[in-house]
Parts: C-alpha cells; structure tokens; sequence
C-alpha cells in the first residue's frame, strides 16, 4: 500500500492478481486520474502510515461486501488520515445496508462514527452515562469524545 492510495478521482472496481500458489485473486482499488495531485506533505504521509493498519482492514471488508456504499468508501478513506495520533487505530465494520461503521470503546466510553451515502452520523457515551448523537460538523463535541477515548486508551496501557 502506499501513501498515495487516497489521493483518488474514484474508486475503480475491481483488478486480478496472482498470489504465490498461482491462482488469481479479485481485489479493490483505488483508481488515480491523471489530474490527481501527488502526495505533497509529510504530515499526510504519516498519517496513511499509522492508519495503514485500518486501511487495510477495511480494504478486506470491501472485497468481501459487495453492498459497499462507494460514496461511503470515499468519505472514510478521506477522513481516516485526519485522525489525531493520540486516538488508537477505530474497529471498523460494513453495516448490511453498506454502510461503514468505525468505532472505538475504551474504559466505559464509546464513541461511534457511521458513513453512508447521506450523512455521517456520530454517536457518543461516556461510563458517566452523558450520551449525544450529531453529525461530523459538531467538531468540538467530536474532538472532545476522541480526547476522552484517547485518554483511556492510554491509560489501558
């Protein structure tokens, strides 16, 4: 995988490729257009490397899922990288209805982001029973919900 992997036009459909014993293997990619700006930052670099983990992961559940929402795929391979280094790699799912689920529990709190072709929707508990739901726009509740879960996280350590 590399750093490039998100600076995209589209996600392409499907390639082959041979594994070591010879068979062929269907895969998803993304597809880079001419147009596409390279890579630039470093910054942008490191944050594909911590993530590469997820990214991975969920490029596994969608060759398994082919009710993937394409524009869910696109939102959540944009936002991964933007995530604070603090904040443990999210638990990643695709919902029946193709939509892309990440989520992180730590020490009695859970936050919960969902991607779908509408909106993304976010979801929030604290172990001291404080609960919301919002959209992505409601960025200082966001950013105070992965502290919390960034906090804990270390604290399991």
């Amino acid at each position: 995988m590399t750093a490039g992997v998100l600076d995209f036009a589209g996600v392409g459909s499907w390639r082959w490729r041979s594994t070591t014993n010879g068979t062929q293997q269907r895969q998803p990619y993304i597809e880079r257009a001419a147009s596409d700006q390279p890579v630039a930052t470093l910054g942008h670099e490191r944050s594909y490397a911590m993530r590469t983990e997820v990214l991975a992961r969920l490029l596994e559940l969608v060759s398994k899922a082919p009710q993937v929402q394409p524009s869910a795929l696109v939102k959540v391979l944009q936002w991964l990288p933007s995530l604070p280094e603090a904040l443990p790699n999210p638990f990643v799912a695709i919902g029946e209805d193709g939509s892309i689920s990440t989520e992180w529990d730590a020490d009695g709190s859970s936050l919960h982001i969902t991607f779908d072709e509408e909106a993304e929707e976010v979801y929030f508990l604290s172990p001291n029973g404080d609960e919301w739901e919002s959209t992505l726009d409601a960025v200082d509740k966001i950013s105070s919900a992965m502290r919390t879960i960034a906090l804990a996280a270390s604290a399991q350590r």
